[in-house]
């Protein structure tokens, strides 16, 4: 009698590739349901299921690019990177890059230079939704920081804070594939920087300008507020650093994604 241990390992490893051709002595079949046909059975449900989990974490890219074009690229993943995950959340993590290295090898999908960067948008829109809570910082924790703080005063910000870089309109994609009814809509390079967060229980995102941008990844990386007061320094004139700061920092207290500031004595 085979271990039952071996006999697991060949099961999963039929199931993962069933076009392999493994012998299959081991499953026993009758005339009316032949042994490989009963394996199939799992390997089909295992590869729905796999394919069904894509399909709910890429709404977008499914509707932009259609079944005929998803299906494929879906099962040639699902094939590609089995899945080791514990939970079923974390299977599609490398489906945006995995559409890159399509993209850029196969003359078929060459049409779609912007579907990678769509699939990393929706994917991070559901790592921001996913993320751990935690507490917020309010403005009147701010008026007790004294004034001798302020220079080396770094910002702990929400985990579900992310921040993209497109090249093309992709936000604009997506909320017109997402609609209901989804609509179509050209898809247009269009270099931008976009803030990723959930607020309540809302997923957001919205687009950055350039000093925006600059000081909120210095501090989301560590920087102090006299680092991002200099980063302001080298956008606008120095006399409205001050001004610009501190609407910026309402601002994102408002949205809800700063945790915390820790003050360096």
């Amino acid at each position: 009698m085979m271990p039952l241990s071996e006999l697991q390992s060949r099961f999963q490893s039929y199931i993962l590739q069933p076009e392999n051709g493994e012998e299959i002595s081991w499953v026993s079949g009758t005339d009316q349901v032949p042994s490989r046909y009963r394996l199939s059975v799992y390997a089909n449900a295992y590869l729905l299921r796999l394919k069904e989990v894509l399909e709910t974490d890429y709404p977008a890219v499914n509707m932009a690019i259609g079944d005929d074009r998803f299906g494929p690229l879906a099962e040639s993943y699902i094939r590609q990177h089995p899945s080791h995950f514990f939970s079923l959340r974390d299977f599609g993590c490398r489906f945006a890059a995995y559409l890159r290295e399509q993209v850029g090898s196969e003359d078929s999908l060459r049409d779609l230079a912007w579907l990678p960067e769509l699939a990393q948008f929706e994917w991070t829109l559901g790592l921001a939704f996913d993320a751990a809570g935690s507490m917020l910082l309010e403005e009147q924790d701010m008026a007790s920081i004294p004034a001798d703080a302020w220079p080396t005063l770094r910002f702990e910000f929400c985990p579900s804070v992310y921040r993209i870089d497109h090249e093309w309109n992709i936000p604009t994609m997506w909320k017109s594939l997402t609609a209901d009814p989804p609509a179509t809509v050209e898809a247009i390079e269009t270099s931008g920087s976009w803030l990723i967060w959930r607020q309540n229980l809302v997923t957001r995102f919205r687009s950055l300008d350039e000093d925006e941008r600059l000081i909120l990844d210095l501090l989301h990386a560590g920087g102090t507020f006299n680092e991002g007061c200099e980063i302001l320094a080298s956008q606008i004139d120095r006399e409205g650093v001050s001004m610009r700061a501190a609407s910026l920092l309402k601002g994102w207290i408002r949205q809800g994604i700063i945790a915390d500031a820790v003050c360096a004595y």
